[in-house]
């Protein structure tokens, strides 16, 4: 079995790490004190465009959509190595349903994103939670050729172009395409997350992504490589954690002395270290595997709770080193805080799954 990357994928990984320690890093500081949120979109402006003069921006997607059509070992390797920064840059890291669009909606939004020249949110989630698609609040009625659509959906971000909205139809949860200037819309950005407001909002029956009423089995065929490439995004958060958590075990001294010389410091590195390296292997392994074009509907769900599960756990550990004096600690927070009710349907569906496999 051969465990190497190949050097296309360690060319990647030394020009990626280079550009974080050299660009990204030194900007961290100005980054976290920033004092008003277009300060820190300029700086993720910056890098964004950066990634674009190397070439590596939507490198991971699939050349059929106007990718660079790297493999899914190299595109783990740019999550890994651009998630070490506490800077969220945009590497083209795009949700599989926009995979789905029509010959006609590619040139208007698939192709755009994938080029960096527009911007998508996804409203599926709504202020009162739903256990099941069938019970969104949030409507469209067909009414002679548009739908029209009512109720309030949160918001994945702020700033976009165009936003793909869920909606309970006749036939079925669908998703709609719908532009961010379109008429008897209202965003309100005071709340967290921002929230999309439709009165009545008319939507051209070709804004349905996919077909209507199939909204929930869009881009299924890509979902488990967006768990991986997302775990390994996890991955390079952990490597910053343990690295950072290092240092600082290091360097502080109490009573006089390192306070790794304590043997309770030295189990807590020990056991963060075991963790990393247990996830990197998972992540790797996992993406191998779907290189292989094996089913990994299972693997890539497990993988996705472990390196949620492997998070949590390095910043627990790392809080009882450093009592949260790092500032970066507070963004790791929220990472490792989950995913909400989407945590949740991972556990669900994995416990089934493993439950199914002991039944003969």
């Amino acid at each position: 079995m051969d465990f190497t990357f190949s050097e296309d994928a360690e060319l990647i990984r030394t020009t990626l790490h280079e550009f974080v320690r050299r660009d990204l890093l030194p900007l961290e500081p100005k980054f976290l004190n920033a004092r008003g949120k277009e300060e820190r979109e300029e700086i993720k402006r910056s890098a964004t465009a950066k990634l674009k003069e190397m070439g590596l921006y939507s490198a991971g997607v699939p050349e059929e959509f106007g990718g660079g059509g790297l493999g899914l070992i190299e595109t783990c390797i740019i999550a890994e190595e651009l998630s070490t920064t506490v800077i969220p840059i945009e590497w083209g890291d795009f949700t599989p349903l926009l995979y789905e669009c029509s010959d006609s909606q590619r040139s208007d939004y698939l192709l755009p994103v994938v080029a960096g020249e527009k911007t998508y949110a996804i409203a599926f989630r709504e202020p009162k939670h739903f256990a099941h698609p069938n019970e969104m609040t949030t409507t469209a009625q067909l009414e002679s050729d548009r739908y029209i659509l009512n109720g309030i959906k949160e918001l994945s971000r702020a700033d976009f172009d165009f936003c793909l909205v869920f909606a309970r139809t006749p036939a079925g949860t669908s998703c709609f395409i719908v532009e961010r200037d379109l008429p008897n819309t209202e965003i309100i950005l005071q709340t967290e997350p921002p929230q999309l407001i439709l009165n009545r909002c008319a939507v051209t029956i070709d804004k349905i992504l996919g077909k209507p009423g199939m909204a929930m089995s869009l881009g299924q065929k890509w979902f488990g490589l967006g768990r991986i490439t997302r775990s390994a995004a996890i991955l390079g958060v952990c490597r910053r954690i343990l690295e950072t958590t290092a240092l600082y075990a290091r360097d502080w001294k109490s009573m006089n002395e390192p306070i790794i010389s304590r043997k309770e410091i030295q189990r807590t590195l020990a056991s963060m270290s075991g963790n990393l390296e247990a996830l990197r292997w998972l992540v790797y392994y996992t993406a191998w595997l779907a290189s292989t074009n094996a089913h990994i509907q299972f693997d890539s769900m497990l993988l996705k709770l472990q390196a949620q599960n492997v998070l949590k756990a390095m910043v627990t550990d790392a809080i009882r080193i450093h009592g949260g004096t790092i500032p970066p600690l507070e963004h790791w927070l929220v990472k490792a805080s989950g995913e909400g009710e989407a945590f949740d349907m991972l556990c669900l569906a994995v416990s089934h799954e493993v439950i199914a496999r002991y039944i003969k």
